[in-house]
């Protein structure tokens, strides 16, 4: 669809999506159980197969998206880092001789980073449009440093912030003062997790747009810190009502009842409590993804003219997200690929590119996909192109 918006320079190109959730079905239910007759090697080529199909039904101003990664970079890629963790985890065992391995898992955490990066730029390069390669290409220095190294070093110092001011304030030696102390560590906390996720995802947004490219042309996006980390407080104080109704109910039953009547409850109980905190969760996931989708988007341009618009709103992804998490519940998983594909139309059909595309020159950038050993066993860590 294009058309003219008033106010606006150019076209508006309406993204479609031609995929239905009967095919997409059929995809999932042979993915596994090919996967479960190949005891899980065929997982990477199932991945690859759900993503083509979700890409080619894709179209933009007549044009539908290819993907065209391979099934056996993506499994080599989690053989060789099954491989190092193994390595890694006896060599720790031979030298401490305790059980509790972790040494592996860490080093996995704090160069992933590096690794998102390496992969990135493997499954851009694998994504096409108009027989045109998008492409990514950032340091993994200061990928590292935007999302672990700098996040780390804040938290460090907010906690080391948050015990001085304890032990100034002293111990409590009333119960209430007890519960007062928690509460306010649980809030400073809060705001201090927010405040570092908004952070992290505009570092993040910005390091992948402002690197990412379709052929010759580069994307760029500016949003500023306070709009995300203000997003991210708002998406809390959703949580707070049902936080606030489970934790009431909990200190009426230990009033009424006691510890054992907490610990007895009946399933009922315990059920309308997890109920409580999924609807809570679901709510302020939905709005945080719709808040910074929309934010990220509506700040995104290419070529310096071509600009983006994502109208979702917070009540129909809120809507989305819980008739997936009920729907697939009930259904032990087989409603699961038409309620994607419902929700995936959905944000797909509120997306719009505004410029005029015909005049946006078709060449492919010739830098190489990276071959190196790391850039190869990094290629199954992140698929998932942000922007698509």
């Amino acid at each position: 669809m294009s058309h003219t918006l008033p106010g606006e320079c150019g076209e508006s190109h309406t993204l479609k999506f031609h995929g239905s959730g009967k095919d997409f079905f059929f995809i999932c239910l042979i993915n596994v159980m090919l996967s479960l007759i190949t005891c899980g090697i065929y997982i990477p080529w199932a991945v690859v197969r759900c993503r083509r199909y979700i890409y080619e039904n894709m179209e933009l101003n007549g044009a539908c998206f290819s993907y065209h990664a391979k099934g056996g970079a993506i499994l080599l890629s989690w053989f060789a880092i099954s491989v190092a963790f193994l390595i890694i985890s006896f060599a720790e065992y031979l030298i401490t001789g305790s059980d509790e391995l972790q040494i592996g898992f860490w080093i996995f955490i704090l160069i992933s980073p590096c690794m998102a990066v390496k992969s990135l730029n493997y499954h851009a390069a694998m994504t096409e449009l108009n027989n045109v390669r998008f492409g990514f290409h950032c340091s993994t220095l200061r990928a590292w440093w935007l999302t672990m190294g700098m996040p780390i070093l804040i938290l460090i110092g907010c906690a080391i912030v948050i015990m001085g001011f304890g032990k100034l304030m002293g111990t409590p030696t009333s119960m209430n003062g007890i519960i007062a102390t928690i509460v306010l560590g649980a809030i400073a906390w809060i705001i201090i997790c927010c405040a570092l996720y908004g952070l992290v995802y505009r570092n993040w947004i910005q390091l992948f747009a402002n690197n990412f490219q379709f052929g010759i042309h580069r994307f760029n996006v500016d949003i500023k810190i306070a709009r995300c980390v203000t997003i991210s407080i708002i998406s809390m104080l959703i949580m707070v009502p049902f936080i606030a109704t489970i934790f009431a109910i909990i200190y009426s039953t230990l009033n009424n009842a006691g510890l054992g009547g907490l610990i007895f409850a009946t399933s009922g109980m315990k059920y309308s409590l997890f109920l409580l905190y999924t609807v809570g969760i679901l709510l302020s996931t939905a709005y945080l993804f719709s808040a910074l989708r929309n934010y990220a988007f509506n700040n995104l341009t290419l070529a310096g003219n071509i600009r983006f618009q994502s109208s979702l709103t917070f009540f129909n992804v809120a809507v989305n997200l819980l008739i997936i998490s009920l729907f697939s519940m009930l259904t032990f998983g087989l409603a699961y690929p038409w309620l994607k594909v419902h929700f995936l139309r959905y944000q797909i059909e509120n997306t719009m590119v505004i410029g005029d595309l015909d005049k946006l020159e078709l060449k492919n950038d010739e830098r190489p996909v990276e071959n190196g050993f790391f850039a190869r066993i990094s290629r199954g860590t992140a698929s998932a192109l942000p922007f698509l």
